[in-house]
């Protein structure tokens, strides 16, 4: 009992953790609904959502285009609930930096401008301003 081998139990434990994660990249991989709601460019059909009503039946929604189309799957028949859903496009993200962060030269470019259009106003000629 004195002599535990703590290496073999760390061994153990990750190869354990391994086959585990390989297990759940296996079921993910056969499962088919790993980009369940997920685009990539140039796709024009897919799966968005999924939701069971009861042990026989699940809502679906279905892309196709630009159009969403709601489903009701179940055993004893499928059936069309709602038809020719228009899909919202969303607004385009933030300008983004060379790292992923939003940009801050949006705001440095504004207070360039608001400098120039103050310069203007005041009336300095090096800067485009008129005489009054």
């Amino acid at each position: 009992m004195d002599n535990i081998d703590y290496t073999r139990i760390a061994i153990g434990l990750g190869v354990l953790l391994i086959l585990l994660a390989a297990f759940y990249w296996g079921m993910r991989r056969l499962s088919g609904t790993t980009r369940l709601g997920k685009w990539r460019p140039g796709q024009r059909i897919g799966l968005v959502d999924m939701a069971p009503v009861d042990g026989t039946r699940r809502l679906v929604l279905v892309r196709r285009d630009r159009v969403e189309h709601l489903l009701l799957l179940g055993d004893d028949g499928d059936l069309v609930i709602e038809s020719g859903i228009p899909v919202e496009e969303p607004e385009p993200a933030a300008e983004t930096g060379s790292r992923g962060w939003p940009s801050l030269r949006l705001g440095t470019d504004r207070r360039q401008e608001d400098r120039r259009q103050d310069d203007r106003r005041s009336g300095d000629p090096k800067t485009g301003g008129t005489d009054a």
